[in-house]
């Protein structure tokens, strides 16, 4: 009997490895683009991720500018030392920056004269620039980007006062004996009580970009940072890598809730061109280094320009971003993501 042995030609052995060719390859190319488009979706989670938290780090700081326990009115505090309250020295001197107050030891002392304690500018900043005496971390502050300070009581009071660190003495039934106080001596009265009368360390906290990030450093790698007055110095960490810029504006309430350019009508009596009981609305937001003087801020507008780690091969980011009167174009290989944010001021001052 005839066996007929049948098999594939070569022809046929052809075409089915031309076959299997186009199928890995196709195969090759979904996943490397799935693979691609997984690192795209990672890094853009990844930016979203850190902007929620730089934000929720700001956000409240902010929300509490102005907070001082029992009060919410700086000009009423005064500083003082040895627990005297006969000789003080008031908000408003504690203002200015011409001569340092006496008793504050040099560590409060390194970001500027009387910055530390300087109560009645519960939000301040600098525009386009660091601005402050002590030196920025991380290779220096990033040039073209803002600064943003911070102060309030912190949440808990203590059960003490201690030298070396800068607290407020509140009072709930005597608004006007609020005091300030860095050497740990208590005035006799008003005495301690849990519900009336307490003591607070005083927040301060100014948040800026510096050019590199730390821990682990990254040259090039922009970072925000925050400097804190802890124990009666300034302390400085990074609060996350990869911010590029920070912008900053200020809400004021300019009385000119009808949006037509001038104070409203029967809001600004002694004509001194500031409202006399303004209403906690933003109408106007300006930079950091141009606030008006007198003018209530009661709103915060954050602007952080968020960037990615690394080059990504192949992309170029030739987008157009506008925001805070900048207009920048990177024209470079990393993703960004910007992000803004108003925040109202709990505890802005009525007037």
């Amino acid at each position: 009997m005839n066996m007929r042995q049948r098999g594939l030609s070569l022809i046929e052995l052809l075409v089915a490895l031309a076959i299997g060719s186009v199928l890995i390859v196709g195969a090759v190319y979904v996943y490397s683009q799935s693979r691609s488009t997984y690192r795209v979706n990672d890094t853009i989670s990844r930016l979203q991720e850190d902007a929620r938290y730089v934000l929720s780090v700001i956000e409240p700081d902010v929300q509490l500018a102005g907070y001082y326990g029992f009060s919410n009115m700086p000009d009423d505090f005064k500083y003082i030392s040895g627990g005297s309250t006969s000789t003080y020295t008031t908000a408003s001197r504690m203002q200015t920056a011409d001569a340092a107050v006496a008793g504050l030891t040099a560590g409060f002392q390194a970001c500027g004269n009387n910055f530390a304690v300087n109560l009645i500018a519960t939000v301040e900043g600098s525009n386009d620039s660091y601005g402050l005496a002590c030196a920025a971390a991380g290779g220096g502050a990033r040039p073209g980007t803002d600064r943003l300070t911070v102060r309030h009581a912190a949440r808990t009071p203590l059960a003490a006062a201690t030298n070396g660190r800068l607290q407020l003495l509140v009072s709930r039934l005597s608004p006007t004996n609020q005091y300030v106080l860095s050497d740990g001596n208590l005035p006799a009265s008003p005495a301690l009580a849990p519900d009336t009368v307490q003591v607070r360390d005083l927040v301060v906290r100014s948040f800026y970009i510096s050019r590199n990030s730390t821990a682990p450093v990254r040259v090039g790698l922009p970072a925000l940072r925050m400097k804190s007055l802890v124990n009666g110095n300034f302390v400085d960490t990074q609060v996350m890598p990869g911010v590029e810029d920070l912008q900053v504006q200020f809400g004021i309430d300019t009385g000119d809730y009808d949006n037509d350019g001038v104070i409203d009508p029967g809001l600004d009596e002694d004509a001194n061109g500031i409202p006399d009981a303004p209403r906690g609305i933003a109408t106007r937001y300006v930079n950091a280094d141009a606030l008006p003087v007198g003018f209530q801020v009661v709103a915060v507008r954050i602007w952080l320009m968020m960037r990615s780690s690394d080059f990504q091969p192949g992309f170029v980011d030739g987008r157009t971003y506008d925001y805070a009167g900048k207009s920048v174009t990177p024209n470079d290989g990393n993703r960004r993501l910007l992000v803004s944010r108003t925040i109202q001021l709990r505890n802005s001052r009525q007037l």
